[in-house]
């Protein structure tokens, strides 16, 4: 039971990234963005066989809702295709070997019938790119609905911590107040209304989660990014809701919040 009260969670649909002998794929952490391109891949052709009765124009809600193609409107609609890193136990490795699809409220019906089209669906890697999957090739979505790792991320909570940085909405310019506005345009986007403190920080407080900077010390991306992402200003985040009042997830936050980035897990 909920109180009225009580802020409403996004709805989210769960898949482990299988492979035929039923092992686990394990994806780097670094490369999340292409498991999130997959994955929205396969929706949209999912939906264009078979598309719901209810969206009416058909090809605006695959290019809209889907597909996510109207990044200029930050009240936009739209699934959120969002790669899991592996925490929650001391040894975990922080590889990618799940996703979770979230909806905005009121719209579980699509969820669903996106999720029972997804299930048994095998990702497929761009064909001008290096095949990333190796000798067993590309992992099956199986789907799960109870799982320890996913509840990190779902779980009400009253302090949240980013495992993937978030991105913030424009460029701080290295300013303490532009920083600011910055992150609470980031929670007000998100549908975040709770009183909350918060910090910021290159790093994360989950150790092996990689950090916000750009670049390593040999000048490489430590994330690899979408292009309209790659030149905004990326920080790690702590969040704590007043009064002690939990807030339930998936949390996620900044401009890359629908691919997988500004990813939130509970941080007691």
């Amino acid at each position: 039971y909920r109180r009225s009260s009580d802020p409403v969670g996004n709805s989210h649909a769960l898949f482990e990234l299988r492979h035929d002998d039923g092992s686990f794929c394990r994806y780097p952490q670094r490369k999340l963005m292409h498991i999130a391109g997959m994955v929205r891949h396969l929706a949209v052709e999912v939906m264009k066989q078979s598309p719901p009765s209810d969206v009416g124009d058909v090809t605006k809600w695959l290019d809209s809702f889907v597909a996510g193609h109207a990044r200029g409107n930050p009240k936009h609609r739209q699934f959120s295709y969002l790669p899991l890193p592996s925490i929650g136990h001391e040894h975990a490795d922080q590889a990618v070997r799940r996703v979770m699809i979230t909806a905005p409220v009121g719209d579980d019906a699509w969820l669903e019938y996106l999720a029972l089209r997804l299930a048994g669906q095998r990702l497929k890697p761009d064909p001008k790119s290096d095949d990333p999957f190796g000798e067993k090739g590309p992992p099956t979505l199986v789907r799960i609905y109870r799982d320890k790792v996913a509840r990190c991320y779902t779980a009400a909570a009253n302090h949240w911590a980013s495992v993937t940085p978030v991105i913030l909405p424009g460029h701080t310019d290295r300013k303490r107040n532009k920083t600011i506005k910055l992150i609470e345009r980031a929670l007000r986007e998100a549908g975040i209304e709770q009183p909350c403190t918060y910090e910021w920080s290159p790093v994360s407080r989950f150790r092996k989660s990689l950090s916000a900077h750009k670049c390593d010390r040999d000048g490489k991306p430590i994330y690899l990014k979408p292009t309209y992402l790659r030149q905004l200003t990326a920080v790690h985040l702590e969040l704590t809701f007043k009064e002690q009042f939990e807030v339930p997830g998936p949390l996620v936050l900044g401009a890359g919040r629908h691919c997988g980035f500004g990813l939130m897990a509970s941080g007691t």
